[in-house]
């Protein structure tokens, strides 16, 4: 061990620095709310020595010495920015340290700065630490997850939010689209459909499009189609599984795992999904990244897929210092949280007299981000907080206000947000609002955004204040995994040098200081435990009643837990159906005594094709096998209508309702599709406006009048029926909240992996006789040449839109796309009045030829 590195470590234990580091952490917390401590701040020598502890650390190699030497940067900078001496030994540290994005903040390059060392150790970093392309610098830690990269043919890494997981992983595929041009083909995972829009967008401005194209729909449109072009597919779990299906899709190089914990994450419906579609692409060679926040123990997704776990990195460094506080306004009391400190400190700073005025106090004009947990409270803190504001007055906020009373409602609550310069964020809203209202937030025109879970769901929007409100998700409690996912965000990555974290609690029923302090202390050191790999929580019997129709190890079994459970046995069944080898099958085999007798009833009784089963693993094979034999005893108008009409639909779903039992699968949970039979009027009457191409607007319009004649609303809040209203702006409100809801998890997601296994149960055994209503509702509309428009990668709003009032500027062949007249399309359509629609036509087709390869 090395002289400088003995003296690093051995700084961590000096009672002195531990002192001198305490005092600062006090002094920035009183100054950030409002105390202002003259008599306590730091005298010259503090001032010194803690420049000196800071640049002593920075030689340390321990992710502990390198971030708390970046940590007295961060605190010192508050109240020393302009001093030349802070500014001069500020320049050493953070070039020995690689935070370059910290570094430009600080000096701006500025050359008085330098030592001949400094300078020597800038200039190598620079020029061996660069991007691909040469258009930035990666830090230290950055750059070593980077060369990993390039070494491996899998890898799995995790870092803090700040860390720029995503930044690295752009840099990946740029390097090999630059080194390997038109090579490979590949896929980035992503958790949720919201996400595909943002992650292809940015690719799309880095990605040479001559030479690929970015694609978000699992299938490959003969407009992108030739020899010389490859493709970067994005997709979900479910997208990725359908681009399997279809065995003539080009092969696939890489996958990109983005916010991978969500494989294994417990009683999630989706990780079954996520289990399943890997396992495909590792079938099939697949060469796997995996990229997750926080995780100790990242090697824990290459042992899910039988991979070297050598190949792992679990970075603790962050670019990003974090302050840590605890405000209980009920109680009016207090706390910091100190780095060195193993138990809060109550400190009683705050003079706030409710959350607004804390809101007000402490995020000022710095960008803050509030988490409310439900919708219903994120709309209305939003809306409280917004009616102590002034009105702005900013053209591009108000031309999204005008959108919105177009394309949704002009009782929108979103709208009374806007005009004070302050927004919400959930799953609920319509994907163009959100990403308009991302947009604005990015840009600085909003400061406050209110925000439900979404935010763990990897969308990129950190702010300089993280103010959470509630410790749960839903109805379970916070992991430190998901605390410090949603946490992490908290300081700008070239923007600013710390971000603060404060935990409230405004209501008696929300957390408490006990409950912050179990998350927020050892942040990140929550190794995951997945029950594929230990078993745990009875899983492999509980696998094994699951497909013996047997009752669970717990009568209590929550719904989402149950669909947990059912996913990894409707797995499990199908690699038994194919004769597939995995992990889920060998251990099964280990942890159950009588799983070579369950495996082999299923290969007795079983009907259903392995490939059917391979993209229904969300449905029972129960089911799927009486469907199947009932499908062969009828005759084959029986099975599908030719209109989609209301009526029409009203009996298709009325006939799932019973072939798949949606009356035990589907009534129960807290967000049931059918809570009764009677609901299933209501699906039918929006399905029928979705698959028909009606406009949001009107399918809102349409299900005001539907809920007018229906005399009642569900309200989710209290949980109990009310008659509806149609001037109560809560009722409208609440109204077109549950019907994106609807629209995005019931319609496009449970009833069209009913509708796609009913279709290809059907095909299988009538032949191609039936009309791909699977599809229309994916792709919100039956009209051919609308779902060519949005396989190309439009939206379903643009592609409307252009069949709607440009059909003359492009040409269909079949179901395909072969020429698209871009520039008399921007010639006609009026910029000011379309500038969204401008901006993503050009972004599509960004060096992309307008006719389709012959």
């Amino acid at each position: 061990m090395s002289l400088l590195e003995r003296l690093a470590r051995g700084v961590l234990k000096d009672s002195y620095f531990i002192e001198l580091f305490n005092k600062i952490e006090d002094i920035y917390s009183k100054n950030y709310f409002g105390v202002i401590p003259s008599e306590e701040q730091l005298t010259n020598k503090e001032f010194y020595d803690l420049l000196r502890f800071s640049d002593i650390m920075s030689y340390g190699s321990s992710p502990d010495s390198r971030n708390l030497s970046f940590k007295i940067l961060s605190l010192l900078h508050q109240n020393y920015k302009e001093n030349s001496d802070y500014i001069f030994h500020a320049n050493g540290i953070l070039t020995r340290l690689g935070n370059f994005p910290s570094l430009s903040l600080l000096t701006n390059n500025e050359s008085q700065y330098e030592t001949l060392d400094t300078l020597v150790d800038k200039v190598v970093k620079y020029d061996i630490q660069k991007t691909p392309g040469g258009k930035g610098v990666f830090t230290d830690s950055q750059y070593e997850v980077f060369s990993s990269l390039i070494d491996s043919n899998h890898f799995s890494f995790s870092g803090p939010t700040s860390f720029g997981k995503s930044f690295i992983m752009d840099a990946y595929i740029k390097y090999l689209t630059t080194e390997r041009p038109g090579l490979d083909n590949i896929v980035i995972l992503v958790p949720t459909r919201a996400l595909i829009n943002q992650v292809s967008s940015r690719l799309r401005t880095e990605i040479d499009s001559s030479q690929y194209a970015v694609l978000t729909h699992p299938s490959v449109p003969r407009f992108f189609s030739g020899a010389s072009r490859k493709y970067i597919f994005v997709f979900t779990p479910e997208r990725l599984i359908s681009y399997y299906a279809n065995q003539n899709n080009p092969s696939i190089q890489y996958m990109f795992v983005d916010e991978a914990q969500k494989i294994v994450q417990d009683n999630d419906s989706r990780s079954p999904l996520y289990y399943h579609a890997i396992s495909m692409a590792d079938r099939k060679s697949v060469k796997l990244y995996f990229a997750s926040p926080n995780i100790p123990n990242a090697e824990v997704f290459l042992k899910i897929f039988d991979k070297s776990t050598d190949e792992t990195l679990a970075i603790k460094e962050t670019p990003v210092a974090q302050n840590r506080f605890f405000v209980d306004l009920v109680e009016e009391r207090q706390w910091t949280f100190h780095d060195l400190d193993d138990e809060p400190v109550l400190t009683n700073y705050s003079k706030a007299y409710d959350f607004n005025d804390l809101l007000f106090k402490l995020g000022g004009n710095d960008k803050s981000i509030v988490y409310c947990n439900s919708v219903r409270d994120t709309i209305n803190y939003a809306l409280d907080f917004a009616e102590t504001l002034p009105d702005i007055n900013d053209p591009t906020v108000n031309e999204l206000i005008q959108y919105i009373k177009q394309s949704v409602h002009r009782e929108y609550y979103l709208i009374d947000c806007l005009r004070k310069g302050v927004a919400f964020h959930f799953g609920r809203l319509p994907q163009r609002i959100r990403e308009r209202v991302e947009s604005l937030y990015n840009d600085g025109k909003i400061n406050q955004l209110f925000c439900t879970s979404t935010m763990l769901e990897g969308v990129n929007l950190p702010a300089k204040n993280i103010f959470i409100l509630n410790n749960k998700i839903g109805l379970s409690s916070f992991t430190k995994i998901d605390f410090w996912n949603l946490a992490g965000r908290a300081g700008r990555l070239n923007k600013e040098l710390s971000g603060n974290i404060i935990c409230v609690r405004c209501e008696e029923n929300k957390w408490t200081i006990d409950d912050a302090t179990t998350v927020m202390e050892n942040k990140g050191e929550e190794k995951l435990k997945p029950v594929i790999l230990t078993g745990r929580k009875n899983f492999y019997q509980n696998v094994t009643s699951s497909l013996t129709g047997a009752d669970f190890t717990r009568k209590n079994t929550s719904k989402d837990e149950q669909e947990f459970l059912n996913g990894f046995a409707n797995i499990l069944y199908s690699h038994e159906a194919s004769h597939t080898d995995s992990l889920l099958m060998n251990n099964f085999m280990k942890n159950t005594a009588d799983g070579k007798q369950v495996l082999a009833k299923i290969s007795k009784t079983n009907q259903v094709p392995a490939y059917i089963l391979e993209q229904s693993i969300a449905i029972k094979p129960v089911y799927q096998n009486k469907l199947l034999q009932k499908i062969k005893d009828s005759d084959v108008k029986d099975f599908y209508p030719r209109s989609m009409q209301y009526k029409d639909c009203l009996a298709l779903l009325e006939h799932l309702y019973k072939v798949y039992n949606w009356a035990q699968e589907e009534s129960t949970g807290s967000k049931p599709m059918v809570k009764t039979s009677e609901r299933v009027r209501y699906l039918a009457a929006l399905m029928s406006s979705w698959m028909n191409s009606v406009p949001l607007n009107l399918v809102i319009r349409n299900m005001l009048t539907y809920y007018g004649n229906e005399g009642k609303i569900w309200i989710a809040n209290s949980r109990e029926y009310e008659t509806f209203d149609k001037s109560d702006r809560d009722h409208i409100n609440e109204v077109i909240n549950n019907l994106i809801y609807d629209i995005d998890n019931f319609l496009r997601f449970r009833i069209k992996n009913y509708l796609s296994n009913y279709e290809l149960l059907v095909t299988s055994v009538k032949g191609d006789v039936v009309a791909s209503w699977s599809n229309y509702i994916e792709y919100g509309t039956s009209q051919p040449e609308i779902i060519a428009l949005q396989d190309i990668g439009l939206s379903r709003h643009l592609a409307m839109f252009l069949f709607e009032n440009h059909k003359d500027s492009f040409e269909i062949d079949g179901n395909e796309v072969i020429s698209f007249d871009l520039a008399s399309i921007l010639k006609s359509i009026d910029i000011k009045e379309f500038a969204d629609e401008k901006a993503e036509l050009e972004e599509i087709f960004m060096g992309v030829s307008v006719k389709a390869d012959e």
